[in-house]
């Protein structure tokens, strides 16, 4: 078989063609991630240490993000997370009765109905929430109960199933290795 050359007008058309392809692609792949945030992702959920970007899929962009910790009553922190003064994340730590489980937190947080339990029943999640059992916590102030964390998002369309396993089970590792677990 005889080597026979494409015509150079040939050859051109197809890499005029292969570069305007691929102009457009990049093009089209930038605009259609308007994730700009003007703000760096927080690097903790009010002093509980967390990767950025397993909060990234949960925090909508923006221009300023902000964390604000509440105590609702004796055995529950939570940390407030904004995004232009809208409330977009909120991650806690709660003391419910020993025999509790994370199907029995879940049921009384909006956000994570409906979950998967995962790793034995320590852990629950869903794309918008998720609940995890912290092993081995007690307190002189709540002798009957077991620490529980908490993710909620509350941030409209942002959901990750696979990526809110990751962040509980992160977020209560910390928690087990905190203050707050003695």
């Amino acid at each position: 078989m005889k080597y026979a050359p494409f015509p150079l007008s040939t050859a051109l058309r197809c890499l005029a063609v292969l570069t305007a392809s691929l102009t457009a692609g990049t093009a089209l792949s930038g605009c259609s991630s308007s994730e700009e945030r003007d703000y760096a992702l927080p690097r903790s959920l009010c002093g509980v240490s967390v990767d950025p970007d397993l909060l990234a899929p949960f925090l909508p962009p923006g221009e300023e993000v902000s964390t604000r910790q509440t105590t609702p009553n004796d055995g529950t922190k939570r940390c407030n997370v904004s995004v232009d003064g809208e409330l977009a994340l909120v991650a806690g730590r709660l003391w419910w009765e020993k025999t509790g489980s994370v199907v029995d937190v879940a049921a009384v947080h909006a956000q994570v109905n409906k979950g998967k339990v995962i790793t034995g029943e320590e852990f629950l999640h869903s794309g918008t929430g998720a609940v995890g059992k912290v092993d081995g916590c007690t307190d002189t102030a709540h002798p009957d109960q077991a620490l529980f964390t908490v993710v909620q998002v509350f941030a409209s369309g942002r959901e990750s199933s696979s990526t809110m396993k990751r962040l509980i089970t992160e977020y209560t590792g910390q928690v087990q290795k905190g203050s707050d677990c003695t």
